[in-house]
């Protein structure tokens, strides 16, 4: 089937700079694309690379999209969605967006929610909202900030200074006091013997997990630090595919695997690791890079479709200064929703915000 692509780029600006342990960030840029069916149906997908995690860029993706002269798949099969995407010689974050398009043709052809059709397992997720690294006491006045506006969960950005780290769990929590969770995400800041040094001393204050301690790639650190731990150990940046799990599960090295739809090429490739995941008691979060409401919507949808997504980190799109979509999943206070309409949903574009690649 023969499917118009259209292609924009769009950049957003945080309300302030969002630091992690490998960097920092002032704005969102992605690629947006629009896919049209000769019979008027609209499908609506998202790239947001990570140069540090997927070794790509966003110059990278605009230049794969540009060589794709057509798009011949059949949008009514999510076998061969998968299939089409999963094998494309592109970027993966490409490969992501317009897997997502596809499905939410798929849906839309369907007359469905994508999150009914891939499982409807839930009506809606609790998202934490994160606080990048800042000295401990600013870190305990954001968190405070957030539990005031209505959030329950709190994800604080760790990872340069370990003795720091464990002062700003310590001042979070007396902050927000007892009630709110806390889940902590080092970015891969932390040596080995840090980390076992920092979970050590931050396990009394009711940490919920700690994400992506040590190195992607060091899987025997890894199982080391889940040995040593007393809190449940995510592991992000490690796994991308669904042989990344395999490789988590040989090593022992997980109790929780972050699902990004950028790292599973899409939401096909996030079913198989979240399937497998499953089949190995491991549960799954799932998180973002710096979508826009778009991409955060299509996250909401696989969310709330699978019973194994029991962590949501999806609040990228609350950190900028501005959307470039309205609609899409609703957010009020920490609880987001995708609602009943089909697809992905409907989506109205500020295009005022978006530059045309194609």
């Amino acid at each position: 089937m023969d499917l118009k692509l259209e292609a924009w780029l769009v950049e957003l600006p945080l309300v302030e700079p969002f630091r992690i342990s490998t960097g920092v960030a002032d704005k969102s840029r992605t690629l947006v694309i629009r896919l049209s069916t000769q019979d008027g149906l609209v499908g609506w997908g998202e790239a947001c690379p990570s140069k540090n995690v997927l070794g790509e860029t966003l110059d990278d993706v605009v230049e794969a999209v540009k060589r794709i002269k057509s798009l011949d798949v059949d949008y009514r099969s999510l076998e061969q969605i998968h299939e089409y995407t999963w094998t494309l010689d592109t970027p993966a974050s490409l490969r992501a967006a317009l897997n997502m398009a596809l499905v939410d043709l798929y849906g839309k052809y369907q007359s469905r929610p994508i999150w009914r059709l891939l499982g409807g397992y839930r009506e809606f997720i609790e998202t934490d909202i994160s606080i990048g690294l800042l000295e401990p006491e600013e870190q305990a006045k954001r968190a405070l900030r957030y539990v005031e506006k209505g959030f329950r969960i709190i994800k604080l950005k760790l990872g340069l200074d370990p003795v720091k780290d464990v002062e700003r769990v310590r001042m979070v929590r007396d902050a927000v006091g007892e009630g709110v969770k806390i889940r902590v995400d080092a970015n891969q800041g932390w040596s080995v013997e840090d980390a076992i040094w920092v979970i050590d001393r931050i396990s009394s204050y009711d940490v919920e997990l700690v994400e992506q301690p040590t190195r992607w790639d060091d899987f025997e650190g890894l199982r080391k630090i889940r040995r040593e731990s007393s809190i449940p150990i995510a592991l992000d940046e490690s796994v991308k595919t669904p042989g990344d799990v395999l490789k988590a599960v040989e090593f022992e090295a997980a109790d929780i695997i972050n699902i990004k739809l950028m790292k599973t090429r899409g939401l096909t490739g996030a079913l198989r690791v979240a399937y497998i995941s499953e089949s190995a008691g491991i549960k799954n979060m799932i998180g973002c890079y710096g979508e826009t409401r778009l991409g955060i919507t299509a996250h909401v949808h696989l969310a709330q479709a699978l019973r194994n997504i029991f962590y949501y980190d999806l609040d990228c799109d609350l950190l900028t200064s501005q959307q470039a979509f309205y609609g899409g999943a609703s957010i009020e206070n920490g609880t987001r929703k995708a609602g009943e309409a089909a697809g992905l949903g409907e989506f109205s574009p500020d295009w005022g915000k978006f530059a045309r690649v194609i």
